[in-house]
């Protein structure tokens, strides 16, 4: 019988400027291919998914945060994502931070940190799911 590995992930979904900008990085994919994503990724042993956005805002955008709250669960292949609305400071300052997981990869996973603006990216499954969630709070 095959083992199925799951890996709990969590990411931030930060906005500014009345929602109109959001903080996504650059992630480069081992086939080559790279895609713009909220920051996140996956939970250490014994991390909460809240703990483990905060680290990822943290070590892939140089930021510190605060959990304003739960958003939703997105499914992706190894199993599923909790998704928080981050506050952070108006001052604060992003940078390219790093992934662990480029230690283990011929290439740097993380290429660049944006904010962008959500109507250029509107096609974007989870900016949309972000927005749609902060129209009903």
């Amino acid at each position: 019988m095959a083992s199925t590995s799951t890996r709990p992930r969590a990411a931030a979904a930060v906005l500014r400027n009345h929602n109109q900008e959001i903080l996504l990085v650059k992630h480069r994919w081992r086939d080559g291919s790279y895609s713009w994503i909220l920051p996140g990724g996956g939970l250490l042993p014994q991390e909460s998914p809240e703990e483990a956005a905060l680290r990822e805002l943290e070590e892939e955008t140089g930021l510190k945060g605060k959990i304003l709250r739960f958003l939703f669960t997105l499914p992706y292949d190894l199993g599923t994502s909790s998704i928080f609305l981050v506050e952070i400071d108006a001052d604060a300052e992003v940078t390219l931070g790093y992934d662990p997981e480029d230690a283990e990869v011929e290439h740097k996973m993380l290429e660049d940190v944006a904010w962008l603006p959500t109507e250029t990216i509107s096609d974007h499954p989870e900016v949309q799911r972000v927005l749609a969630c902060l129209q009903e709070i």
